[in-house]
């Protein structure tokens, strides 16, 4: 999306952290390519992952961007309504999707000849999911409501419009073909259309409705295109067959699937929903323009994660020493990058805040500079998913979400009503610290990754380990 919506990097590490572990099982993305040359399938696989990085790329600029004139534009107030919103709906998506997305590419990719049936049924399941997430949306917003004129009705437009998104089933089969260049085509124009309409928006000076509408305006023509995309590229609209044994499958599948998406979102989102309902939409939007500023820089570890994951997979079955050494090193790594960002926030939170947003957000400074602190673990975190997927353990990122998910609504619940928007970034920082360390005494297979963030976090013990090395190696 185009403000600082629900495509934010830590939303989208979520997304392919359990897209990958969802869809390959632990396998190379090479194995969905047996009959290819390697040279061959290595190249597309390339191709294709650029395209969807490139508009990940122009997605996260575009928020960024248009986020700090939304944020001007409407205030803290008016930008706490909109990311009250942004959050609530996204916090509904797994309902959406039933665990299905991911599910759906694997499928794409094992039954090509079927695309018709699994189509069929994945969108009439979407549709039905989609319904009950509209429901939960004008409960959640009447019960729980923040303070702005017909907020409920706004909420249920807002996740009206992903009725539309049930046809993001065409998305998956054109990354399963390795083809996703036609709809990130059209993707990235409606993006850039709907970029214009909403600075239009802006200098017509219209309020946070009009905003909230245009993004519901946004992920209806988004879904739209991917379906002329294809119309386009394959010389006819998709057919559509619902096949009953499949949607039992799919079912019984994807709910462990739509849980552990469900508590990566709530991991993510909630503290939004919290501070809208217990500190006014003022010190939402005011907290939102924090975490956004702090998660602006997560795509960069997110995106090297993904791209060493089938390196890694190779150098373990190589040699099991130098993998484990290997990973380690990166994320030592991937913590001292965070700590550097956290460190110098002392310096440069206060200008920057001032700048992009003005004296109005005076108040997220000490937000932010308590935030950022979650990079030192959110850097860590995309690999240690990705080894955990190695691995073999599918289950891994799934409760470490769960458990961060609970830990987060309990900390939200007994700071926010004293700290405000800083108790929520602490409550943040400590659950996405503890999660895995929680687990480790109860779950042996996540003691391993548990050891390796303790001495990520710890990493200047290399800087001792080498200067005791040179210290050795002189005398």
């Amino acid at each position: 999306m185009a403000s600082f919506p629900e495509n934010t990097s830590r939303h989208w590490l979520a997304e392919e952290t359990l897209g990958w572990s969802r869809t390959f099982g632990g396998s190379s993305i090479l194995k969905l390519l047996p009959s290819l040359p390697i040279s061959e399938a290595r190249e597309k696989v390339l191709k294709s992952g650029g395209w969807l990085l490139a508009r990940q790329a122009v997605n996260m600029v575009n928020t960024l961007v248009l986020g700090v004139l939304l944020a001007r534009h409407l205030g803290p107030e008016g930008f706490g309504v909109l990311s009250y919103t942004v959050s609530l709906v996204a916090v509904l998506a797994p309902l959406t999707t039933l665990g299905l997305k991911n599910l759906s590419l694997r499928e794409y990719a094992q039954s090509p000849a079927e695309a018709d049936q699994i189509l069929g049924t994945i969108t009439v399941m979407r549709v039905l999911g989609t319904l009950v997430s509209i429901a939960a949306a004008y409960f959640v917003a009447t019960r729980f409501p923040i303070d702005h004129e017909n907020i409920a009705i706004l909420c249920v437009i807002a996740a009206g419009a992903v009725l539309f998104k049930a046809f993001d089933s065409l998305q998956e089969y054109f990354i399963a073909e390795q083809d996703p260049k036609p709809f990130v085509i059209n993707s990235v124009l409606i993006l850039l259309f709907f970029t214009a309409v909403k600075v239009a928006l802006i200098l017509g000076d219209y309020t946070v409705d009009a905003f909230i509408l245009a993004n519901a305006a946004q992920t209806a023509a988004q879904s739209v295109g991917i379906v002329i995309a294809y119309r386009r590229n394959r010389g006819a609209f998709p057919g559509f067959r619902v096949d009953p044994s499949r949607m039992k499958l799919y079912a019984r599948q994807g709910f462990p699937l739509m849980m552990g998406a469900m508590s990566a979102v709530i991991y993510l989102k909630i503290d939004v929903l919290f501070l809208s309902n217990m500190a006014g939409k003022e010190v939402t939007g005011i907290y939102s323009v924090a975490a956004r500023l702090a998660e602006a820089w997560y795509m960069l570890p997110a995106t090297l994660a993904l791209a060493a994951f089938p390196r890694m997979v190779q150098l373990r079955q190589e040699s099991q020493k130098r993998y484990n050494r290997r990973m380690q090193d990166a994320l030592d790594v991937f913590a001292a990058f965070g700590t550097a960002i956290a460190v110098t926030s002392i310096f440069w939170a206060e200008p920057l805040i001032r700048i992009l947003f003005g004296p109005a957000y005076a108040a997220a400074v000490p937000v932010l500079q308590i935030y950022v602190w979650i990079g030192i673990v959110f850097a860590t975190r995309a690999l240690i998913h990705k080894w955990l997927l190695a691995e073999g353990f599918f289950w891994g990122s799934a409760m470490i979400n769960l458990t961060g998910a609970v830990s987060n609504v309990i900390l939200n619940l007994a700071l926010i009503p004293r700290f405000g928007a800083e108790g929520a970034a602490v409550a943040t920082v400590i659950s996405y610290t503890l999660a895995p360390i929680l687990l480790a005494p109860i779950v042996p297979s996540l003691r391993p990754v548990a050891i390796m963030q303790l001495k990520a976090i710890v990493w200047p013990r290399r800087l001792v380990q080498l200067y005791g090395r040179g210290g050795s190696g002189q005398g």
